[in-house]
C-alpha cells in the first residue's frame, strides 16, 4: 500500500495538508485516477507539482495535468546522488 500525500503552501508560507490517498498500486492509471479526484475536489491543478522520480507519477501527471509544472523532490535527487557517488567512489 502507498500512501500519498498532497500538500500545498498556505498565505503564510507554511505547509497544509490538503488531502491524502491509501492506493494499492503505483500504475499511471491509478495515479492518473487519483490526480482527476483532486482536480475535481479542488476545482483545478495546482500550478506546480512536486514528487520523486517515479516514472508512473510522471506519465500520469503528464496526461492528467499537462498544465501543471512536474518538479523532482531534492530531497530524493540527494538521497540518491550521495548513494550513488558513495558507490562510484568504492573502485
Amino acid at each position: 500500500m502507498m500512501f500519498v500525500p498532497f500538500t500545498g503552501i498556505d498565505n503564510h508560507n507554511r505547509n497544509v495538508t490538503l488531502g491524502s490517498a491509501i492506493i494499492g498500486n503505483e500504475t499511471a492509471e491509478t495515479y492518473s485516477w487519483l490526480l482527476n479526484v483532486f482536480r475535481q475536489a479542488f476545482g483545478r491543478a495546482p500550478l506546480v507539482i512536486v514528487t520523486d522520480q517515479d516514472p508512473a507519477m510522471k506519465k500520469a501527471i503528464e496526461d492528467t495535468w499537462p498544465e501543471s509544472r512536474h518538479r523532482l523532490c531534492m530531497w530524493h535527487i540527494m538521497d540518491k546522488l550521495s548513494a550513488k557517488v558513495f558507490s562510484c567512489s568504492s573502485f
